[in-house]
């Protein structure tokens, strides 16, 4: 996934989370040069996300408020509106979406090994980190400008285990249907930021749509850039906003 969170807490100061955070693990080692999850690894995710899910109606249906939301007053999906509230602290969460969040924080838990999670972003979360207009930098001022910076997310941040089952991220040849479910890339080109995030072992994760390979990002995960570059993977620029698309690598636990 992609499309939902990416609030951010810095030492200038942001909302605090909603959800409580969990005690900080530590950052990825590398030594395992942050392999794909197996099946086996994916199945023992899922598959205790699901039990747990379905013998809490309460949980399932914050679960659900996240997965398929129903659209607000303002158009947006409460999941949207839930999480641009806390990043940017814009106003408190209403019953429902702390509902959502909390049960988004019961159901994360310690993804167990050093792997890669995708996700596309909108580039706003760079103005929040105090980095100016990027457009006109080359790769190594974008490196000098980005790589280093540190933050924690305050709102839940999807991703996808598995890049082909993405919706947002470009796929080989524009392939919009890629994928076991056939959504792979199905929405991709609009996002100005692709992010290959690479985990610790105890980075908590909530896995909560297999049909989309959704791994959501617990609030309260640390962030660290590792690497910035102009894309090599799709579109050299965004459709819509027509700005060049970034590719950054990111430690997360």
């Amino acid at each position: 996934m992609g499309g939902r969170g990416s609030g951010l807490h810095t030492s200038q100061g942001m909302a605090a989370p909603a959800a409580p955070v969990a005690p900080v693990s530590t950052p990825p080692t590398g030594a395992g040069v942050f392999a794909h999850l197996t099946p086996a690894q994916v199945s023992a995710l899922e598959g205790a996300a699901m039990a747990q899910i379905a013998a809490d109606p309460a949980l399932a249906a914050g679960i659900r408020d996240y997965t398929d939301p129903p659209t607000t007053a303002n158009g947006k999906a409460v999941s949207q509106t839930a999480t641009w509230a806390l990043a940017t602290g814009s106003r408190p969460l209403n019953a429902r979406e702390q509902a959502m969040m909390n049960a988004l924080d019961q159901v994360a838990r310690p993804i167990g090994t050093e792997t890669t999670l995708y996700r596309a972003d909108h580039d706003d979360f760079l103005h929040r980190l105090g980095v100016g207009n990027v457009q006109r930098m080359r790769n190594a001022q974008l490196r000098q400008a980005l790589v280093g910076k540190r933050w924690t997310n305050n709102s839940p941040e999807s991703t996808a285990y598995d890049s082909r089952e993405n919706p947002f991220w470009p796929q080989p040849g524009g392939n919009r249907r890629a994928g076991k479910s056939r959504q792979g890339g199905s929405v991709s080109g609009n996002r100005e930021v692709l992010i290959r995030y690479h985990t610790g072992a105890g980075t908590r994760v909530a896995f909560i749509q297999p049909s989309q390979a959704e791994a959501v990002l617990a609030v309260g995960t640390n962030h660290r850039i590792t690497g910035a570059r102009w894309t090599h993977t799709g579109p050299a620029r965004a459709f819509g906003s027509g700005k060049k698309v970034l590719e950054l690598e990111v430690e997360v636990w």
